[in-house]
């Protein structure tokens, strides 16, 4: 057995055999061929022995023989077995438990287990995350992914060397979960469920990265391939999916949707896939080529996750190269031939094959007040090994920050009051300036080379101080603070932060390098009690301990949200890092806390009470210095929709169905007007369009959609709304079919509005919701432009779809509560309530009705069956009959029924015959990026016969007018009474507000009640105004926009050379106004007025009213349509324009000067034309003349007298510069020794060999013994920590 510590041992031992007889035939098999599937609760194994393609529906009869099932138990029911792979060859399976967060070799393995098992662990400190393993047979590598750390690592399979491996992708992955390998193709493929979600691949070490699935992703849990078909196989529980593609992420197919069923893993094995379903508690058997399901197993004894074929027949070759090319540490056959890889903290020498000790590795670095030590970064995740120490014999270290350029450590020295250096290479400490008493933050810039400290006095007064290391330079950025502490440093913004206030008072600030005044990102009611504020480089985000939970926000203090909340041991956190997605925090004096700030709980203790109590904490990650953000990460790349991450340079993508445009960022795509379907797609967060002829798909780009339920289209209007479904509960929306201008309509709070449908007669819309508490669920009716409804219907159960039959005054609605299902009917006020079908009924979905057969359809989920009824219940029939696709929602049009299912991948269309039964056409094929389809809507749809009750005026009705069969109700919204006219609401808490609109009228159906939105129209020669095209009454009376603002006249633009009408005359239609002209121009003394015209020009040409003149010449226009002036060249003297040059207004030419001219300023390139005819600069002289300049040509005796001259300034310069250069020698001396007196006063730890531990005492020794035993070796031991 192997120990684990404080943990487990994860050896299995023997629980129990047994052999579960489950009606199989033919399954005697000595191949030793089999299935092994990992469960949890209690953690163990399930091995199914017989080869898998013996296993199907036909043989699982009773008597016909049996199938041995083996189940084995480890020694803890904690154990948690998230993913596995193996190696027949050498009888060994390998396993990733998330509980201990190791990667074991289980040894001696069959799928008997008849052998002596052996378990060793060959990776330790693996996050406790659902990441998968993958295993390279050929070059006998091991591969993981790490959804925490966001990273993807590789080792030697049968190595017992913990520290023998390679992290080899670490940038551009926010939560990798899935890996498969193919070595002979000398691929990686991983998914991503970062953003943007997607699947990539990379060579065997991590290089030549490409994105190949990019949308039409969620949530990928694990992925195989099929080497021989060259074919990638994985599960996405977030669509419910088993999908396909090949290599290049080409030639996609759905093989299965199982709504509510999350796949885990996946498998193939022959013609067969096989998954794991922890919601189903299930293993199902798939053909690859169909996708029909051919075995379903239930498991009872645990929760399946992990599965995986085990194959000793299978004879896999091994690379013979690697073995013998002489790699130092790691290799790994590519196609191109054996390449070698070191491991982490070392980089490959320029043999190729030699590693080069880097001397430090990812991890964090500790300080008491004496010692500098380093922990590997996996114990961040349970590792168990020893530190290593850098110095020793330190004094008053006090705060550290890491500078990886130089190898180098920044500290305070709470004893001195000094900034240190220590340098990590030479074991010297270097003082760099004072520090103050009481430092309270401390931070290095590594771009800029500056060590920043907020600093506190004993009357709570402090200051931000920031020394130049390249200026060797002191000052205060800011000062007069109240209680500044845990300065931070954004240096890539060149932002500082920190946390000021006493009490319950505090705030978060951000200030600049440059000393502008410091602004409050985050308010004194957002904080309690904040210490350790943490800036985190990658995720560009401030993290803090607040009280006892870890917070977070974007570095302007948006964005606010809770980590880790009400963990009791943040009470005594100080100290906080976030590494990856892993919060680090100190816990008293000698603990180490840890947690993924993913996770509500804290995962590791660390004890450091050996160490003494902890002064200081860093990060050690060179990569987080070398840090420079990709092109995607800086507002998406620019990139509309998917921003893929690259070396260099930004790629972009558009999501499904979108076409990327010309400036190759943005995405458009084209809307259908006509003859159309609207489809919902739940998972993605998309409408598409689906035109009815060829089912050619597009989609609708509407920003403001994120999970739609129900979709309606008013063709009236050429508005879309939908149902958003919303955490806290849902809303329906409206916008224009564009997506433009998205209107929030209902916010319906605790419950969750579901299908909605239009009465087309009065624009109301009904709608089912559904409440959390049972019976609290209702159908009712909203007012879309006033946005207020009512309820109608109370105590329903489960409510889903809704129709309404405006003519015949019915609506129809669905209720699949499981203890009553049934469709309702009652009157569309809600009255007349009645179950119009029960009986078979199970989950019925969606609602259709034909009205001109007065015929109503619906979906049966469960059963799979569309069927018919009519209106008042009778004459059922069956249409159709599928099976396993969950039918959801149903649309009629013409002679077709178009219906939608959970588990498919399209809209179905269905010929509706004579008898009213119904045949499957082809339409439109399978789609895979469609996520979970919810609802469709038909443009133009079978048209809605109108309620004659309603039709005029809204039958009267001041708010609702609710069709019945023998008329219309008139009803209020919820809370406020009908009046006794039985036609008007109650006005309630406000007044109506004013008739009256000035050169216009309110809609008809406008009653001017408070809340009310309404629209108007304007009288003849007035337009609306575009930016309010509807204003709503407010409860004091008054309306939302001044209505003077509403009716605006139509009016002729008033050109130059008129410069502006006289006498208040306002430039709208009929008027005849008197009129000025510009400077320059003059009245035409025929022309006393001009008048404005229907066509909203001026009766006259404006130049022909105002003409220009040139001395005493009239310069006419030509004609009588309005010319452009000119702008003349003769305007500007002594200047040449180019010969591209237009003169027209508004173009621009540059220029030249005539020959013996200059430009006066040489910074003036262009002119500009304007609309009066003159240039923008024709004020000021461009030209000079040449005269004043001295000509080039000089006499000898000038040039004689200009040599000696020359000639007496050189030698005066030499004797200067000599003198500087002896006063500079003489300064760098005498500064030199000063500086030497003073460091060596502060240095009195200083060594001159390295600093090395005693290894029994639990430090590892960093550095090799030179053999020198002198007294200046100094030991860090357990005793001096």
């Amino acid at each position: 057995m192997v120990n684990m510590g404080s943990f487990y041992s994860l050896n299995m031992i023997i629980f129990c055999w047994i052999f579960t007889f489950t009606e199989a035939e033919n399954v005697t098999d000595t191949s030793g061929i089999g299935i092994v599937v990992s469960l949890f609760s209690p953690g163990h194994l399930s091995l199914i022995a017989g080869n898998p393609d013996n296993m199907n529906m036909t043989s699982m009869k009773s008597g016909k023989g049996m199938l041995p099932i083996q189940t084995y138990y480890f020694n803890t029911p904690r154990a948690k077995i998230v993913s596995m792979a193996s190696d027949p060859r050498k009888n060994t399976l390998f396993m990733l438990d998330s509980d201990s967060h190791s990667i074991y070799r289980m040894e001696n393995f069959n799928i008997w287990v008849n052998d002596s098992l052996n378990i060793v662990p060959i990776q330790k400190g693996v996050s406790k995350t659902s990441a998968q393993i993958t295993y390279d047979w050929y070059s006998q590598m091991v591969y993981w992914v790490d959804g925490y750390y966001n990273w993807i690592g590789m080792q030697p399979a049968f190595t017992t060397d913990n520290t023998l491996y390679k992290i080899i992708i670490h940038k551009g992955l926010s939560r990798p979960e899935g890996i498969a390998v193919d070595p002979i193709s000398g691929y990686l493929f991983y998914s991503d469920m970062g953003k943007p979600q997607r699947i990539e691949r990379s060579s065997l070490i991590g290089e030549d990265r490409t994105s190949i699935i990019h949308y039409g992703i969620d949530r990928v849990y694990d992925i195989t391939v099929d080497q021989k078909e060259q074919k990638l196989y994985w599960v996405d529980a977030g669509r419910h999916t088993l999908e396909s593609s090949d290599y290049e992420g080409r030639n996609r197919r759905l093989l299965t949707r199982m709504n509510s069923v999350k796949f885990t893993s996946v498998v193939i094995f022959g013609d067969f896939v096989y998954v794991t379903s922890f919601t189903s508690n299930t293993v199902t058997k798939l053909s690859k080529r169909t996708g029909d399901i051919n075995l379903i197993v239930v498991v009872d004894d645990g929760t399946p996750v992990g599965a995986e074929v085990w194959d000793p027949t299978n004879n896999k070759p091994v690379s013979k190269e690697c073995p013998g090319f002489g790699c130092k540490h790691m290799c790994v056959h590519m196609p191109s031939g054996p390449t070698c890889v070191c491991k982490e903290g070392y980089s490959l020498a320029l043999d190729k094959k030699d590693c080069i000790d880097e001397k430090l590795q990812k991890g964090i670095i500790l300080a008491n007040s004496t010692h500098i030590c380093n922990m590997d970064i996996r114990h961040i995740t349970a590792l168990k090994e020893e530190m290593f120490c850098h110095a020793a014999n330190l004094s008053g270290i006090m705060f550290m920050a890491v500078d990886i350029r130089n190898q180098a450590l920044h500290y305070v020295d709470s004893e001195l009051h000094v900034i240190m250096q220590y340098s990590m290479i030479f074991n010297v400490s270097t003082t760099l300036t004072d520090s103050g008493p009481n430092v309270t933050g401390f931070a290095y810039d590594w771009i800029d080379d500056n060590v920043v400290w907020s600093t506190s006095n004993s009357m709570q007064k402090g200051s931000i101080r920031v020394f130049s290391l390249g200026e060797w330079a002191q000052t205060k950025l800011y000062t007069d603070l109240v209680n500044p502490t845990y300065v931070n440093i954004n240096p890539l913004d060149r932002e500082i932060y920190w946390i000021e206030g006493l009490g319950r008072n505090y705030t978060i600030k951000v200030g600049k390098f440059d000393g502008s005044p410091a602004k409050v990102i985050v308010n004194s009611t957002d904080l309690k009690k904040p210490t350790g504020l943490f800036y985190h480089v990658e995720k560009h985000r401030l993290f803090w301990i607040n009280w006892d939970s870890i917070h977070s926000c974007k570095t302007d203090g948006s964005d606010l949200t809770t980590h880790l909340h009400s963990i009791s041991v943040l009470f005594f956190g100080v100290e906080l890092l976030v590494y990856k997605d892993h919060a680090i925090w100190t816990h008293g004096k000698n603990f180490l806390m840890t947690g993924s700030i993913f996770r509500n709980s804290a995962e590791v203790k660390i004890d450091t009470s050996h160490y003494g109590k902890l002064t200081g904490l860093a990060i050690y990650d060179p990569e987080l210095q070398r840090y420079k953000r990709g092109p995607c990460e800086i507002m998406n790349g620019g990139c509309e929709h998917v921003c893929l991450p690259t070396d260099s340079k930004v790629s972009c993508r558009c999501d499904f169905g979108f076409m990327l445009d010309s400036d190759l960022k943005s995405c458009f795509s084209t809307t259908m007007k006509d003859r159309f379907m609207i489809i919902a797609d739940h998972t993605h967060g998309r409408l598409y369009q689906a035109s009815l002829s060829e089912g050619r798909i597009t989609p609708l780009d509407f920003p403001e959609v994120t999970k739609p339920a129900c979709v309606l289209y008013d063709r009236n209007t050429k508005l879309v709304y939908w149902v958003e479904i919303e955490s806290r509960g849902s809303q329906i929306k409206q916008a224009t079919i564009n997506g433009e201008n998205t209107t929030v309509l209902m916010d319906s709070g605790y419950v969750y509005p579901d299908r909605i449908a239009m009465d087309f007669t009065t624009g109301h819309i009904y709608f089912t919701a559904v409440a959390s508490d049972i019976y609290q669920s209702y159908v009712g009716v909203l007012h879309p432009q006033r946005m207020v409804h009512k309820k109608l219907i109370s105590q329903l159960g489960t409510p889903r779809a809704i129709a309404v039959h405006p003519s015949a005054g019915y609506m129809f609605w669905t209720d699949h509560n499981k203890n009553s299902p049934h469709i309702g009917r009652a009157f569309m006020d809600g009255s007349s309530q009645r179950v119009l079908i029960s009986k078979d009924v199970v989950w019925p979905n969606g609602l259709a009705i034909d009205y001109k057969e007065n015929l109503l359809y619906w979906a049966d989920g469960h059963t799979d069956t569309i069927e018919s009824v009519d209106i008042h219940g009778l004459n059922r029939k069956e249409v159709l009959k599928v099976s396993n696709q969950q039918l959801m929602d149903v649309e009629l049009f013409g002679s077709y029924l178009y219906y939608t299912a959970w588990n498919t991948q399209k809209v179905s269309k269905v010929l509706l015959n004579s008898d009213r039964t119904g045949t499957l056409v082809d339409w439109m094929s399978d789609i895979p990026e469609f996520g979970r389809l919810d609802s469709i809507e038909i443009e133009p749809g079978n048209n809605q016969p109108k309620s004659s009750a309603c039709l005029q005026d809204n039958g009267g009705c001041s708010t609702f007018c609710l069709p019945t069969p023998d008329g219309r109700t008139c009803a209020c919204e919820d809370n406020v009474d009908l009046l006794a006219n039985g036609k008007t609401c109650e006005i309630s808490g406000g007044s109506p507000c004013p008739d009256t609109l000035p050169n216009g009228a309110w809609s008809s159906n406008c009653h001017k009640l408070p809340t009310e939105n309404c629209t108007y129209i304007c009288d003849e020669n007035y337009l609306p105004n575009e930016a309010f095209p509807s204003v709503t009454c407010g409860r004091e009376g008054q309306w939302s926009i001044p209505t003077e603002s509403l009716c605006k006249a139509k009016t002729c633009i008033i050109y130059d050379p008129v410069h502006h009408l006289l006498n208040n005359c306002l430039p709208v239609i009929g008027n005849e106004c008197e009129f000025a002209c510009n400077e320059g121009y003059h009245k035409n003394p025929n022309i006393k007025k001009i008048k404005c015209l229907p066509s909203l020009r001026w009766n006259v040409n404006t130049l022909e009213a105002c003409r220009q003149f040139q001395g005493d010449v009239r310069v006419d226009s030509l004609d009588t349509t309005s010319l452009p002036i000119k702008c003349r060249e003769e305007d500007l003297p002594n200047v040449k324009l180019s010969p591209d040059c237009s003169k027209m207004p508004d173009k621009t030419c540059s220029f030249s000067c005539i020959e013996g001219y200059f430009k006066k300023d040489v910074d003036i390139t262009e002119l500009v034309c304007l609309a009066n005819g003159k240039w923008n600069l024709d004020h000021m002289p461009l030209c000079t003349a040449v005269s004043g300049i001295k000509s080039s040509k000089m006499s000898q005796e000038e040039k004689k007298s200009d040599k000696s001259y020359t000639a007496i300034a050189a030698a005066l310069a030499a004797v200067i510069g000599a003198v500087l250069i002896a006063v500079l020698v003489i300064m760098f001396i005498y500064c030199r020794r000063k500086r030497r007196s003073v460091v060596g006063r502060y240095e009195s730890h200083q060594n001159e060999s390295n600093v090395y531990c005693e290894p029994h005492k639990g430090i590892v020794n960093l550095a090799a013994d030179n053999g020198n035993k002198t007294e200046n070796n100094h030991y860090a031991q357990m005793s001096d920590i």
